[in-house]
């Protein structure tokens, strides 16, 4: 395994691991920098992974603000329904939409 690419996004470590003829997404903690952590998401192109792990960390960002947490790959809140990460990456949903989605839920919470 290979890291391709690598950015601190929350405390954590984003990583992009080269492995045989996939590119794999992981979020590793700094506490254990010998871990590359939880696989999010896996992709055939470097780019694409890149793009996905750039993508990840700003999602990761704003989601935590909403008292989320992630687990596993999945963004989970208690009473509210789970996000799976890899259908967050694939739909290429955006930091607007998914800010916009994160306050309805919000609103909702409340009532």
């Amino acid at each position: 395994m290979t890291i391709k690419y690598r950015i601190p996004c929350s405390e954590s470590d984003i990583f992009v691991l080269e492995k045989e003829d996939e590119f794999h997404v992981t979020i590793g903690s700094r506490v254990n920098p010998l871990s590359f952590g939880n696989k999010l998401a896996d992709y055939v192109s470097l780019g694409r992974a890149i793009d996905a792990a750039d993508k990840f960390c700003s999602m990761y960002t704003l989601i935590k603000q909403y008292g989320y947490h992630l687990e596993g790959s999945t963004f989970l809140k208690e009473g509210m329904p789970s996000i799976p990460v890899p259908e967050l990456l694939d739909k290429m949903v955006t930091l607007e939409a998914m800010k916009e989605m994160l306050d309805q839920n919000a609103l909702i919470l409340k009532t």
